[in-house]
């Protein structure tokens, strides 16, 4: 151990200068209590560099030596040193002078414990206490500043800051009780790192800074080989495009000149073209001037065709509107067409008998035909026999004597007599005949008039035929729209009827809704406290699904005139909150203590203790037969009755009565009279007194109560707001359907 000796000098118990030591690599210093053992380690804590106030002092001043029982001496200083011999490397000799050049030991102070003690260089570390309570530090013995004696004391391995060089007591605790990083903390100060901690954090900045620098030449590196890569495809696109620039350039040359030889040639044919063509303009401005004199009268006659085809329209929608008129007259003209079939068969009858008689008229003009040829031939054979005998006779030929003359006079005339009969009917024959032509002509005009009528008539049966089917047609579709407008007339008016009743029960709920909130002032808000808790409890239900939310709003009094009289029974019970476990109790706890939120009381219902059914009953058959009083949990309703039992928790037993006078009654002169040894019932009046199990009572209510009772008109009012809301959205959606349907039954009616 290097420290072999401690000399002290009117330093707490010890007065006078008093050498300690030496100490070996292990001493251990015994003595009764008050002998100065806690002393010796405050001296060697002292000299060290540790405060005045972690040596049980609270001034340098107290750490002077004072004599028991007398005052302390002003004069008196005090004054601890510390000697530190630093042994010999190996090849060293050993040298017993001090650093402030002290001779060495003499023989005769050679013993045989001197001999174990190290040998090398000593150094005095001392720390003073002067006459006016201040200190001073000197090593061997010259005085120097604090900051010199820390870096000296650091040189040998003495941090005082990390405190290396002692173990008091508690510290093997403290230190058991560090976090990972208290004890990286305290082994940087031991080993000295924390010292460097500046410059190492400056070390390690600029080492981030190098890395920074050098990721982002990297980097810059890699966009300079991308640039240049990029460049150099750039560069080579370049020459390509400047090569094919000059090759499009030469193309462009050999193009034009190619243009232009053909553009001329295309010039000499244009020019002698143009020529052709200012002729043939000169021709065709002619014909276009006569076809505009045409156009114009094309025009002309298209204006007055248009005006026609208007007075036509006009015409023609004047006739459709009395043919629309002449719809009852459809009948009779169905009862003409039939008369018109009729008369048509007729005149068919007749044309075919006519047509017999023509044929008949035919053969027989035929057959006289035939006989006025054969007359004619025989004429003519006797004319040429007669011609041939007067050629005779004037040729030389023998001629006919006088009385040859006379015979053929007589037989001429004889002829002329035997033939007047044949022409009599010849002519009769031929006047028959034009007679039956005529006939045949008028029968075939009356038969052709017949026939155009016949097709007229046809004509006019099919035109009439159809339009008496789209007319029907329209009829039938006029009357299924009729019926289906009936019918959606009908419903309409149903659901306008509907819409109406409806309209005016929302209206009456909403007043009715309205005259409740102004009566309950629905303009007051909530004080910052309810906020909070209704805040923390809408948070619970979402963190944990257990929550069921606080008593207070998941029940309710039957009847408002209950509402003092239950608040005050269930106490602060009311305010807390309900769970379904223990286990989402404590979460809950935990959440609220780790969100700072606030404290709150909650009802798990897995373990809460209600009261015996049996007492209940039997409280519950005592209320039925006395009218005046009942069970408070039977005055009070619950929205889920999974919660009833935390209702049974809050107010037990208790029974709420009619008056105070009552619940004397009950709680007093019905147990006094049963001799007691049923068990005591807390009873609640309805204005808020209260008779406890232990006989005693409270009554009067305060503004808190008042407040608190007036939290389930609250809900009530909440419940009117919702409701209010919803009539609100339901009338608006109505009135929105409403003016759809008005619409479009307007447009369809449209």
């Amino acid at each position: 151990m290097p420290v072999t000796y401690l000399e002290l000098e009117n330093f707490k118990s010890y007065a006078g200068r008093q050498r300690i030591g030496p100490f070996f690599n292990f001493t251990c210093v015994i003595g009764p209590n008050g002998s100065g053992k806690s002393n010796l380690m405050d001296a060697i804590s002292f000299v060290l560099g540790v405060q005045s106030r972690a040596l049980r002092s609270s001034q340098m001043r107290d750490l002077i030596f004072r004599p028991p029982g007398t005052a302390r001496d002003e004069t008196l200083s005090a004054k601890a040193t510390l000697v530190y011999v630093e042994p010999n490397k190996e090849g060293e000799e050993n040298t017993d002078e001090e650093e402030g050049g002290s001779p060495p030991a003499t023989k005769k102070t050679k013993s045989r414990l001197a001999q174990k003690l190290p040998r090398g260089k000593t150094t005095l570390f001392s720390r003073i206490i002067t006459t006016k309570g201040t200190g001073e530090y000197q090593v061997n013995n010259q005085t120097v500043t604090f900051k010199q004696y820390e870096a000296k004391l650091a040189s040998i391995g003495v941090l005082l800051k990390a405190r290396n060089f002692l173990v008091f007591q508690g510290d093997v605790e403290a230190m058991a009780r560090k976090n990972p990083k208290q004890l990286v903390e305290m082994f940087e100060n031991i080993s000295g790192s924390a010292e460097l901690k500046e410059e190492y954090e400056a070390a390690f900045k600029a080492k981030e800074e190098a890395e920074q620098r050098t990721i982002f030449a990297f980097n810059k590196t890699k966009e300079h080989k991308s640039e240049r890569r990029v460049l150099k495809e750039q560069k080579e696109e370049a020459e390509r495009f400047n090569n094919l620039l000059s090759q499009r350039s030469s193309l462009k040359t050999n193009y034009f000149l190619w243009l232009l030889f053909h553009i001329h040639s295309d010039v000499q044919q244009r020019e002698a073209s143009v020529t052709e063509l200012q002729e043939s303009l000169a021709e065709h401005q002619k014909v276009v001037e006569e076809k505009e004199g045409l156009l114009k009268e094309a025009k002309k006659e298209a204006s007055k065709a248009r005006s026609e085809s208007t007075a036509k329209d006009k015409l023609r929608i004047k006739l459709e509107a009395e043919v629309d008129k002449l719809q009852p007259s459809v009948i009779e003209s169905s009862e003409a067409i039939s008369a018109l079939k009729k008369r048509l068969t007729a005149d068919a009858k007749a044309v075919t008998r006519i047509e017999k008689e023509k044929a008949a008229h035919t053969s027989k003009l035929a057959e006289l035909e035939e006989e006025i040829t054969e007359h004619q031939e025989k004429e003519t054979a006797l004319q040429k026999e007669y011609d041939e005998l007067k050629q005779s006779e004037s040729g030389g030929i023998a001629s006919l004597t006088e009385e040859q003359e006379v015979k053929y006079e007589r037989i001429r005339d004889a002829a002329a007599v035997a033939s007047v009969a044949p022409r009599r009917n010849l002519q009769s024959a031929i006047r028959r005949l034009e007679s039956a032509r005529a006939r045949a002509a008028r029968v075939a005009e009356e038969r052709k008039e017949l026939e155009g009528r016949k097709e007229d008539a046809e004509r006019s049966c099919g035109e009439l035929t159809q339009r008496k089917e789209t007319l029907e047609k329209s009829l039938e579709k006029t009357r299924s729209e009729l019926k289906e407008a009936e019918s959606e007339l009908a419903t309409i008016q149903k659901a306008a009827a509907e819409y109406r009743t409806k309209r005016a029960s929302i209206d009456g709920q909403l007043d009715t809704i309205n005259n409740t909130l102004r009566q309950a002032r629905d303009d007051r808000r909530k004080d910052k406290e309810e906020e909070r808790i209704l805040n923390a409890i809408a948070a619970l239900k979402r963190h944990f699904p257990g929550v069921r939310g606080r008593l207070v709003d998941l029940c309710r009094p039957s009847q408002q005139r209950y509402n003092l009289a239950v608040t005050v029974a269930g106490g602060k019970d009311m305010d807390a909150i309900v769970v379904d476990t223990k286990r989402t109790a404590f979460d809950c706890i935990k959440y609220l203590r780790d969100q700072r939120i606030g404290t709150a009381t909650f009802l798990p219902l897995d373990s809460l203790q209600v009261p015996s059914s049996e007492s209940t009953e039997r409280l519950r058959a005592m209320a039925e037969n006395d009218r005046r009083y009942r069970l408070a949990a039977d005055v009070i309703r619950v929205s889920d009755e999974s919660n009833r039992r935390a209702v049974l928790y809050a107010v037990g037993n208790t029974v709420v009565c009619d008056t105070l006078d009552v619940a004397r009654e009950i709680c007093f002169q019905r147990q006094g009279g049963r001799g007691g040894h049923e068990e005591r019932i807390k009873a609640v009046t309805l204005k808020g007194a209260v008779i406890s199990k232990a006989g005693t009572m409270t009554g009067g209510v305060t503004k808190d109560d008042a407040n608190k009772a007036g939290r389930w008109s609250e809900q009530k009012l909440e419940e009117l707001r919702s409701k209010k809301e919803a009539l609100e959205v339901e009338r608006e959606d109505l009135d929105q359907e409403a003016g759809r349907g008005s619409g479009s039954h307007n447009a369809k009616a449209e």
